[in-house]
């Protein structure tokens, strides 16, 4: 039951890290797969990945759109239409009446055979023309008191954040593959341990056996039972192993790209501890603090904030720019009237360039903005200092574990060599009929559970420093030297 236990134990941390997250497989392959493999492996492959690269465009888009806020505006509008004539009216000079005197001229009054009221209806004889007409404007920014410039740093620093965002996502990622990884290295060297057990118990029963036939005395039917019980409790333990190992495969395909049924080997199969450069706690705290993305983030986002912050306080003040204008009309049915200050909407054509200024006065909704970003960018700031707090107690408390897991490896080494010497000697002392079924038996657990619980530290330990790694934002294990 203790070997059960501690499997059980392997098996939860295991089944931790299942791949559900990425994509299925496509190819089939049997070459031996390295931890470095299987990492660019599901960071090309993983949908995390791709939703953080998604994310970062998003970034992208809005810092193009923030960086081109200086380029001219361009506004154009155009239509085609039907358009029945239009006539002008003219004036004609009365020749019989009285010269005035002023101007000697006589009474103005509309030339005979107008009649301007037809224009109001179409009929069978209105000529039907087109009417054109375009308008363009273009507003080039001169001078806007740092919108477009606070615009930019924040844009910039959201790439900052989207670029931080893909170094996150990949470290958890980093972490589970590496999770999963360590755990199948830990059930195959589980199978190996029971395995062992196994044949060291059906030698012994091979040899009760033997005994209770020629009728020694040496051994009881009590003894071959005892055997029996245990020899049923490692075969549990066993089973349950292969069906954890199996289960930890599946992750590995998963995480390798491959198809479920697919054959797949690791370069690696006994699981050994990382080998990890010393470094004291405050190392660990500032490199987490230069390279973590959460860090990254939050001081991308306090940027951000500053910059939203410049610009509501910009928004006190006008833009000012260069508007240039054009507009042409031109109806094929309508007369042109040969006065220049005559208003024509038919036949027309414009242009011109002037200084303007844009101003908003309504200084309750910019002091408003204004209060409200200041809010904001205090909260971010605290925030940060809030994450800097979170960090250092975490990365206290993960380098205790981890520190802690490397000081009991040494710990269950030597635990380990004792439990082999005293199963050595109770094996040499069963076989001359010295020792007794009880004490085969309890030092043959005692040794497969120093060796499980060993090997189950190894997996902790890699897996502490791979949460480190994580939590620091940068990979800690290094090459062994023997490597």
């Amino acid at each position: 039951m203790i070997k059960i236990i501690y499997i059980l134990l392997s098996a939860i941390c295991l089944l931790g890290g299942s791949f559900c997250s990425i994509s299925s497989a496509r190819a089939e392959t049997s070459t031996p797969y390295s931890l470095d493999d299987l990492l660019a492996r599901a960071r090309a492959t993983s949908p995390v990945m791709s939703i953080a690269r998604a994310k970062l465009k998003g970034y992208m888009a809005l810092f193009d759109r923030a960086y081109y806020a200086w380029t001219p505006q361009i506004k154009m509008d155009s239509i085609v239409a039907p358009l029945p004539e239009r006539r002008e009216l003219r004036q004609c000079v009365s020749l019989s009446t009285p010269t005035d005197p002023l101007n000697e001229l006589g009474e103005v009054f509309p030339c005979p055979g107008q009649d301007i009221t037809t224009d109001e209806r179409i009929t069978a004889d209105t000529e039907i023309g087109i009417l054109v007409k375009t308008s363009i404007d273009v507003i080039f920014p001169i001078y806007t008191f740092g919108k477009v410039a606070h615009g930019q740093d924040a844009a910039r620093a959201g790439l900052d954040i989207g670029e931080a965002g893909i170094e996150y996502a990949r470290g958890e990622l980093d972490y589970l593959v590496r999770k999963a990884y360590y755990g199948a290295q830990l059930a195959d060297t589980a199978l190996g341990i029971l395995r062992d057990g196994r044949k060291r118990l059906a030698k012994a029963k091979k040899e009760i056996e033997g005994q209770l036939s020629k009728d020694t005395g040496r051994f009881t039917s009590n003894d071959l039972r005892k055997l029996l019980v245990d020899e049923a409790e490692l075969e549990s333990g066993f089973l349950e192993t292969e069906a954890l190992n199996q289960q930890a495969w599946s992750a590995l395909r998963l995480a390798a790209n491959l198809r479920p049924d697919s054959t797949m080997t690791l370069d690696k199969m006994a699981i050994t501890p990382v080998n990890l450069e010393p470094r004291s706690r405050e190392a660990y705290i500032e490199l987490a603090m230069n390279a973590r993305p959460s860090m990254r983030i939050a001081r991308a986002a306090v940027r951000a904030r500053e910059s939203q912050m410049k610009m509501a306080l910009a928004g006190f003040f006008p833009d000012i720019a260069l508007v240039g204008g054009f507009r042409f009309a031109k109806g094929t049915t309508a007369d042109d009237p040969i006065d220049p200050f005559a208003n024509d909407s038919y036949n027309s054509l414009s242009w011109g360039v002037v200084l303007g200024a844009k101003w908003n006065v309504d200084y309750a909704v910019l002091s408003s903005k204004y209060s409200q970003a200041q809010a904001k960018l205090s909260q971010q700031r605290a925030e940060y200092e809030l994450l800097v707090q979170k960090i250092r107690l975490e990365l206290v408390e993960q380098v205790s574990d981890m520190e802690r897991r490397k000081k009991e490896l040494k710990v269950r080494r030597i635990a380990m060599k004792a439990a082999r010497a005293w199963l050595v000697s109770n094996t040499m002392n069963f076989g001359i009929g010295v020792a007794t079924v009880d004490q085969l038996l309890k030092s043959l657990v005692a040794y497969s559970k120093a060796r499980l619980t060993y090997y189950r530290t190894i997996y902790e330990f890699n897996l502490s420093v791979a949460r480190l790694s994580q939590s620091v934002g940068s990979d800690l294990a290094v090459p062994n030297s023997t490597e």
